[in-house]
Formats: C-alpha cells, structure tokens, sequence
C-alpha cells in the first residue's frame, strides 16, 4: 500500500527560536505545494530544523540526547524550566501530532503521540510509517548541505541503505529471516531415536547463536562509538586548526610545516611502492641470479629453441592426403609422422619459450648489473628522504608543542585529540578480535564472527542429520540464498537506473560541470573524482534525491535548509524549476540572500507557493512594516508575517 506523508505545522514554545506557530496549509489539512520559510541567521533555523528531525525520528530519546544536549535548546535568558515542541503530519489522510516535551531541570525529552483514539506516551506513529521515521532516514528528507557532503562520505551516511527501505527491498531480507525461523521452528519439533544427541546438538547451536548474537552487538557497538568518536575528533581537529589560525604567522608557519611532512610522506609512500615492485624480480636482488637468467636464454638461442615448427603443424599434416612435398601420404606415413610430430614442441610451449626470452632480454640484456644499481639507488634515495621526513615531523612536533604552550585552548584542543586518537586505537583493537581465524579456541572464547557462523552452519548440518532434516535444510538454504541474491541483484538494478536518472538530472543542472554518479556504494560514488564544490555537491544531492522520491510510490515531504545558498547564480534558475518535482509538498528554510535568480525559477514552474517570514523582535522599523502587512502573528519574542511582498522587501541578514 502507498504511503503519504504531509507536514500541516509545527509550533515552538519556550526552546531556542522564537516561540511561533508554523502552519504549512492553504486551506485546512491542504499542505501548500511549496512552503518557503525566510528567517535571518541567529533566528534559530538550525534549532528549528533538529526539532524537526527528533520530532519525526524520536531521536531525542536516545543516548545522544544526555542532559547537556537537551539545556542546549533552552532559550536564551530564560527562567522557564520548560519547553515544547509540537509537529502536526497527515499520514496517510489522517491526523498525527507528535509532542516533544523539554524538561530542563531534569535534562530530558518526553515524547507524546497523538493520533485515532487519543494521546499516548511515548513515540507511537502508525506502524506502517516507522520504518521511514527511523533517525537514518528521516536525514534524507529533513536534508541540508553537510548532509549533501555525506552523500559524498561512505562513513557517514549510507545512500544504498534509504533505496532499500524506500523500495521495500529490505523486504526481501525479512522474508529470508522468517524462512530460517521456520526451519528453526520445525527442527524444535521433530524428535529422534537418539533424543539425547540431538539436544546435546540443539543445545550447541542456540549457544553458538546466542554467542554470535553477543559478539555482533559488540562490534555494532564499537562500530557505532568509532562512529562517534571519529566526528568528535574531526570537531576538535578543526576547532585545533580554527584556534591555530587565529594567529596568522604562527598558522602559517604550521601550515607549511604540515604541507612539507604530507608531502614527504606522499613521496617515501610513492618510492616504497615502487621498490616493493622492484623486489619481487629476482635480477634486482642479485647480479647473480640476473646472470644466470641470461644464460638461460643464451643456452637457448644456442640450441635454437623454440623451433620454427609447432607440432600441431605435423599433426595437422597427418590428415592431409598428400604431404607439402606433392606425394601421397599412406597410412604407414601417417603413423610414422604422427610418432615424430611428438618430437617438438606444441604452439603453448613455443610462445611460452618465446615470451621468456623476449623478457630476459629487456630485463638483463644491456646489464646484468643495471637492476641491482637500479634498486639500490632506490633504496638508498628511499633511506634519504625518510630521513629527511623524520627530521620534518620532529619539526612539525616542536613547532605544535611551541603553539600548543603558547596558547590554552589550543593546549586543550590538543589534549582532547590525543585522547580521542588513543581511544580510537584502543577501539580498532577491539574490533581485530572479531576478525580473528584463530579456530582452535571453544565456543565461548572465540571472537572470530566468521569462524562462529562456520560453526553454526556445521551444527545445523549434524541436527538435520539427527532430525532427517537435510531435505528441508537444503531446501532453506536454497531459498534464503535466492531471496538475499535477489535483493543484492535489485538493490543495484535500481540504484544503477537511478545513478542514469540522477546524471541526466545533473547534465541539465551543470551542464558545463563533468560531474557525474558512477555508482552507489554505501554513498555516492562519483566518476573520476571524489567531490565537487559546496553548490555542486548540493545540485547532485537534489538530483540524487529527486530521483529517488519521484520514482518511489509512497510520498514523502521534502525539508531543506538553504535550497540554494551555495549555488552559483547561473545555476539556481535550474534549482528552482527543479524543486517543485522533488515532492509533493516542499518546505525550505532561506535567508534574503537565496531569493536571487532562485524564486525566479521556482514561480516559473509552480503555483500554490506560500512565503512565511519569521524574525526575533528588535528592529523596530522591521516590526512596524510587519504589522502594516496585515498578515502577521506575534508572540513574546517573535513575529511571523505571511505573504510574497514583505517576503520580498525584507532585508535583516543576521540577528543578535
């Protein structure tokens, strides 16, 4: 059954942006196609778009969401040890309001959901949405220009994920779970003559099952902190760097110290690469072993091998009924050119002969001596510039700890890096141990996830043999192999006809770029290069997106934070034709910078556009021609004014 999923509103009491009540409909329960939001920076729009992401996902219920993240969303030089946020959707035609309760005192979020027989606690929306109200998901259609970079990123997003869910293939995957369930099910329920070996063989696998449970959570669990970890340190690395930069000279000075050591690093990389391709032909390793190679080959041209004559060319001449003399050939001749044809050597051999000689040749044929110089002078060029990379990185070292005394925060910064770096080794440590072949340990001291599923896959094999199973055991396996084959198979089928879609979708939008998706793989793979510009990655982020939506049954709305903030004016006529398509209904967050050449593309294509003005109460001049408007709401610390004019003339960048 299709899905459709609509925002009607939100409101905002007592959190970070300006209280106000959103509402995203024309007429009642009629979202408007597009709903264009203008709030100067300082407002609060990336507050307003988070809320928006838990409110949809319920991610404040989780661990991320600890008592300091929550006193984030607390307004400014407020008293109140409250605060809510309420987002009101049409799923599927009907009503559902998901409540977000702050408690500041106590450092949390309580979720309400109200919908059909009333309000209950917790996040409760209709089960049939869940899977697309899932943290992971809800970032593709709550989008943003650092999740468009992601697209690019394979360790932060995961694009082959959201086609799956999108196109229900992940289906297939649960219908393969529920045929090993069945089987397991099945197994429970047949006894055998000798019940005690079967449950002794019964036990062993649920034990090796419940053990492979506990080492993959494990794992997942690691997997996730390393997650976690690897973004704190890339915070803390650039607020080092931001720090750094403060003072020019000095950022300077470690800047060209960093690009020195990258570069020599680069360059002992290039030359071990090429000395370790060096070691593998023996003539580089000894003169010795490149003399006894041209002998060989001299050894050879001496006894003229490989001959000019191939045996097939005797064997074929057998069958001929005269021979290339003109003379009759009998089968007494026959027999005696047959024998003598095994006398030479076959056409394999003769090219194999002849390939070997050609590659001694250009190997030692000038020099038995040249290879071994060759790799020594590698060697020794090798040994000079690790020096001298060693010599740049003890400089590098000095200058971070000269900066690092100089200045606290950078200290600080410093620190938390080197903490953040030990405990990520410490993690992928941990993470070896589920990679482990090591087979000669039990079960319950083996952390080898591959060398448990063996076992596991042993077992199942001794309890059909116990229970006369192995028919239906078969029969499982083959249809679990078929349905996982069949969702890797449709999984790429559809990303490679959306990869098509989405270029010829880039094509229109850069024409002038060669930008281009070569695949998807856990992210967007581009062909030839690893990213684009900030306006670029953005422009493949809508194509990408548009795609996937359009060809989707179920629908979805589309939120974006700067629809075209960091596309080039050329471009954003284009973007703005291209919006209305990518859902039906569209809610984006701007500034009065964007409107440039982007709103004249979008009236180009679109009716029913309705233009909301949000700003923090202070300009008075800004205020009075707000409530001259006519269309304006008010609260204690914002004013929100609907309609294309003020939208138009209105001129506040950045608040205080």
């Amino acid at each position: 059954m299709a899905l459709t999923m609509r925002i009607l509103g939100w409101s905002s009491v007592g959190l970070r942006c300006p209280d106000h009540e959103m509402n995203c409909c024309l007429r009642e329960d009629e979202p408007a196609p597009i709903t264009l939001i203008q709030m100067p920076n300082g407002t609060g729009k990336t507050t307003t778009l988070d809320l928006l992401r838990a409110a949809f996902s319920g991610s404040a219920r989780g661990v991320e969401w600890d008592q300091e993240k929550v006193m984030e969303y607390r307004k400014r030089d407020s008293q109140s040890n409250s605060g809510r946020f309420d987002l009101r959707l049409l799923l599927n035609e009907k009503r559902v309001t998901i409540s977000m309760n702050f408690d500041f005192v106590a450092g949390r979020v309580v979720y309400k959901t109200t919908r059909g027989r009333g309000q209950m606690d917790g996040f409760d929306p209709p089960s049939e949405f869940l899977r697309y109200m899932q943290e992971s998901f809800v970032n593709f259609f709550v989008f943003n220009g650092e999740l468009a970079e992601h697209l690019l990123d394979r360790r932060s997003t995961n694009a082959e994920s959201v086609v799956s869910a999108l196109f229900q293939i992940n289906n297939l995957e649960t219908l393969a779970r529920h045929v090993e369930k069945y089987w397991d099910k099945y197994v429970e329920g047949v006894s055998a003559k000798e019940e005690k070996g079967l449950n002794r063989r019964k036990n062993r696998l649920a034990d090796l099952r419940t053990r492979l449970g506990f080492l993959e959570k494990a794992r997942d669990g690691l997997l996730d902190k390393k997650n976690r970890l690897g973004k704190e340190l890339e915070k803390w690395e650039q607020k080092y760097s931001t720090e750094i930069q403060k003072s020019s000279e000095r950022g300077e000075s470690l800047k060209r110290s960093e690009d020195k050591v990258t570069e020599l690093d680069r360059e002992v990389g290039t030359a071990a690469s090429a000395l370790l391709d060096s070691f593998r032909e023996p003539q580089a390793l000894s003169v010795r072993f490149a003399e006894k190679m041209y002998e060989l080959k001299t050894g050879l041209d001496r006894v003229k091998l490989p001959e000019s004559a191939a045996r097939e060319f005797f064997e074929e001449l057998a069958l001929e009924p005269e021979c290339v003399c003109g003379r009759p050939i009998d089968e007494e001749t026959r027999e005696v050119i047959r024998k003598r044809a095994k006398m030479y050597l076959g056409s394999e051999d003769v090219s194999l002969l002849n390939t070997i000689k050609t590659a001694i040749e250009e190997s030692v044929g000038l020099s038995r001596g040249e290879p071994e110089n060759r790799l020594n002078a590698g060697l020794a060029a090798l040994t000079e510039t690790n020096n001298t990379l060693r010599d740049a990185q003890n400089e590098l070292d000095a200058l971070k700890a000269e900066v690092e005394q100089a200045d606290p925060k950078v200290q600080e910064a410093s620190e938390f890096i080197r903490k953040h770096k030990l405990d990520l080794e410490s993690i992928n440590d941990d993470l070896d141990r589920f990679d482990s072949k090591d087979d000669n340990l039990g079960d319950d001291q083996t952390f080898g996830i591959g060398i448990i599923k063996r076992r596991i896959s042993d077992q199942e094999r001794l309890v059909a043999e116990a229970t006369k199973t192995i028919e239906l055991r078969a029969k499982r396996d083959a249809l679990v192999q078929i349905l996982r084959v069949a969702r890797t198979s449709a999984t790429k089928q559809i990303a490679a006809e959306i990869c098509g879609e989405a270029n010829s979708t880039i094509e229109r939008l850069l024409p002038y770029n060669k930008l281009r998706i070569a695949r998807i793989d856990k992210c967007l793979v581009l062909q030839d290069q690893a990213g684009g510009s900030v306006g670029e990655t953005l422009s493949i982020g809508y194509a990408f997106l548009s795609t996937l939506f359009n060809r989707a049954e179920h629908q979805l709305p589309f939120v974006v934070d700067s629809p075209a903030g960091a596309i080039d004016l050329s471009v954003r006529p284009r973007i703005g034709e291209l919006v209305p398509k990518l859902s039906k209904q569209f809610v984006a967050f701007t500034i009065s910078s964007e409107r440039d050449k982007f709103l004249e593309g979008l009236r180009r294509t679109t009716k029913g556009v309705q233009y909301v003005t949000l700003f923090r109460k202070g300009p008075k001049e800004v205020q009075a021609r707000a409530k001259a408007s006519g269309s304006f709401e008010e609260t204690a610390d914002g004013i929100l004014v609907r309609g294309e004019k003020f939208f138009q003339d209105f001129q506040v960048d950045e608040e205080g």
